[in-house]
Formats: structure tokens, sequence, C-alpha cells
């Protein structure tokens, strides 16, 4: 005779079939307003949170079963958008209601001095299923600081981090897109560049911001702006729109490779989906 399920496999069991009866309202729901399976950002809030209770008590990677719908649509143009130096009390939170309201997605690359300060933001970033990632923990030249100051500025920023999100960053921005060996090394994260800059920390205007993402925008890049300028909130306000009438989907860095199927490795150097640098000690 065989043997029931134990506590566990039927907890895992019971999470499984309620994620699945979530999923089939949600898609009921919204059948008739979208066809890519685009998500609220409490829907998305909710698939995250599933995800990861499932990957601690399984140990799988869910990210392709059948039940947890993917976001982006592969099929589409992809950008990425990415914010530094945050987050932000004054301007983070209008780029994530300008996010939501064009139904997209961002990659976050915070100072952990500054997480720290605004744990309510990194938790509101992580919850509107966007990409929280580090910067560092102060900003500093980490190819000036050698392998024991690299250590340090990680450790304290992913404590930082870790301290709202329950978990280390798993992409880096390193501080001026400075990068040796020493950094390579060091760091146990993909490090991420950018193929499209902005410039919006040196001319602080709006449409100068986003007329340099709309002149330049090709599918797989990724966008360096900072959420730490007034000006570049209300880019985001106007670029989104018009980059959804020219057929791309704005996401997260991780939601771009994923979609274009490049796996990363502590080291390797991505500055977009087009241009990925592997690392070899």
């Amino acid at each position: 005779m065989k043997k029931g399920l134990n506590k566990g496999q039927t907890a895992v069991l019971i999470l499984m079939l309620s994620i699945i009866v979530f999923q089939g309202i949600y898609l009921f729901r919204t059948s008739k307003e979208t066809s890519s399976l685009q998500e609220s950002s409490a829907a998305n809030g909710e698939i995250q949170k599933s995800r990861k209770i499932l990957r601690e008590i399984t140990q799988f990677n869910l990210g392709d079963f059948p039940f947890l719908p993917k976001r982006v649509n592969p099929e589409k143009k992809l950008i990425a958008f990415s914010f530094d130096d945050g987050p932000s009390r004054k301007n983070t939170e209008k780029i994530l209601k300008a996010l939501d309201k064009n139904n997209a997605r961002a990659t976050f690359f915070m100072l952990g001095q500054n997480a720290k300060y605004y744990p309510d933001l990194v938790k509101k970033v992580e919850e509107s299923g966007n990409e929280v990632a580090g910067h560092s923990w102060n900003h500093p030249l980490l190819t000036k600081l050698g392998k024991k100051g690299v250590k340090k500025q990680m450790s304290r920023m992913n404590e930082a981090i870790a301290s709202v999100t329950g978990s280390d960053v798993g992409l880096l921005r390193p501080p001026y897109g400075s990068i040796n060996r020493t950094v390579k090394n060091t760091v146990k994260d993909p490090l991420i560049l950018w193929s499209i800059d902005t410039l919006d920390w040196k001319t602080l205007n709006a449409d100068k911001t986003a007329d340099a993402i709309l002149k330049q925008a090709r599918d797989g890049d990724i966008i360096l702006m900072h959420d730490i300028h007034a000006p570049t909130a209300e880019a985001v306000k106007k670029v989104l729109p018009k980059l959804e009438k020219k057929g791309f989907q704005v996401c997260t860095v991780s939601e771009l490779l994923e979609a274009r199927n490049i796996t990363l490795h502590p080291g390797d150097v991505v500055v977009s989906a087009n241009d990925v640098y592997r690392y070899k000690k």
C-alpha cells in the first residue's frame, strides 16, 4: 500500500493549488483586456511571493511552471529601465506609479545607505514587481578600494537590502561603471552596465532625458537613469506611452535577460542583451 503525503508535501500541494486558482481567476478577469498576460502590481507581487515561498519549500526553480505566467512577451521589442543611487523619498514613488500605470517594470540599483534610511521604499519597489539590485554602500570607486574594501561595500549594502527583501542583491551596478579584475573576482554577482546613458544627472531636463531614450532605443537596450532627480521622474511619465507606441515593452534587467535566454554568472559584465562579456578567471 502506498503511503500518504507527509505534512510538508501536503502544504506544498495546497499552496500550488491555491496559486493555480489565483492565476485562473486573474487570467479570466483580464483576458478581455489583454492578450499578453500583463499583470497589475498587486497580482505580480502575489506571484513573486508565491515563487519565493515555493522555491524555499521545494528548492526548485519555478520560473517555467505553466501556472506562473511571465509578464514579459519575448516576441516584443524589449528595453530595460534602470535607476541608480536611490531610493529617493521624493522621486522613487513617482516613478513606481508611472511604471505601474503603463504596465512597465524597472530595476532599481540601490545604495545600501539609502536602503537603510528608506526601508519602506525598498519594500515598495519589491512588492510592486520591480527589481531591487545593488549599487554599493555609498558610491565609492570600487577599483580604488582593494579586495577588503570591495567586500566591505558589498557586505554593508547587502545587509541593508536583505533586512527588507530577505536576500542579497542578485545584480550589481558598480559606481561610475568602473570595473577591474579585483572587482570581478570579489563581487559575487553579475555586473550590469548600460547601453544608453540618458545623462539625466547632467541635463536635469525631463524632455532631454526622454528624447535621449526615444532617439537611441533598440531592442535589448539597458537604459541608465537616476531616481534621485525630479526631472527624471517626469521624463519617465513622458516617455513610457511613447515607447509603447513604438512597440517596446519596458521591463527589468532580469526580465530582459531571461526573455533573451541569457544566463549570467558572477563577474559577467552586461552592457545590453546584445552585449554580454563572460568572465574567466
